[in-house]
């Protein structure tokens, strides 16, 4: 008799254990899951947002007052013909990077110019993390600048690349697509 009390015993014991340990999961998995929405509702990625001049336009917010040029390079088509300049340009006073694209050719064929200019930030902590940004809306006809968003970068390299339209071909940074610039 006192065997079979002790099963019953060990039995209750382990539904009311095994009962306790399914609610502490599925309340670990409900926090986990309040979490995880509410990150995503706020934005939990530092790449997005690490600075309030991530993403923003230099001209707009007047960084582009206080800046100078780290590198650049001749934008040229594939038959060599420069018809422009990439550049990567700083802002002291903001502590912000952007590619700029200067094209010598105005207007493609009496269309606007389809110039483009990206800029990334490689991934560091201190800045926020990997950050690219673009833009890529054709510039007025007759306006020969284009340029990138910002990456905030007191502490870290920005590299960026881009291409101007001719109308009739594209011309990039030393004549290859896809090189880029770093500064």
């Amino acid at each position: 008799m006192n065997r079979t009390r002790t099963t019953r015993t060990t039995r209750t014991t382990r539904t009311a254990t095994s009962a306790a340990t399914g609610r502490r999961t599925a309340a670990s998995a409900l926090a986990a899951l309040a979490c995880t929405i509410g990150l995503t509702l706020h934005g939990a990625s530092t790449a997005q947002a690490a600075n309030a001049y991530d993403g923003k336009d230099p001209q707009a917010t007047g960084c582009s007052d206080n800046s100078t040029t780290l590198s650049s390079a001749p934008l040229k088509t594939g038959t060599g013909q420069q018809v422009g300049t990439i550049e990567m340009r700083y802002s002291y006073t903001c502590k912000t990077q952007w590619i700029r694209i200067h094209s010598t050719v105005t207007d493609c064929s009496g269309q606007p110019c389809g110039n483009e200019a990206r800029i990334h930030r490689t991934a560091s902590t201190s800045d926020g993390g990997t950050a690219w940004f673009g833009r890529s809306p054709y510039v007025d006809s007759g306006e020969p600048y284009q340029w990138s968003r910002m990456v905030y970068t007191p502490n870290t390299r920005a590299c960026g690349t881009g291409w101007a339209d001719t109308g009739v071909n594209y011309a990039h940074p030393n004549g290859r697509a896809g090189s880029e610039i770093c500064g």
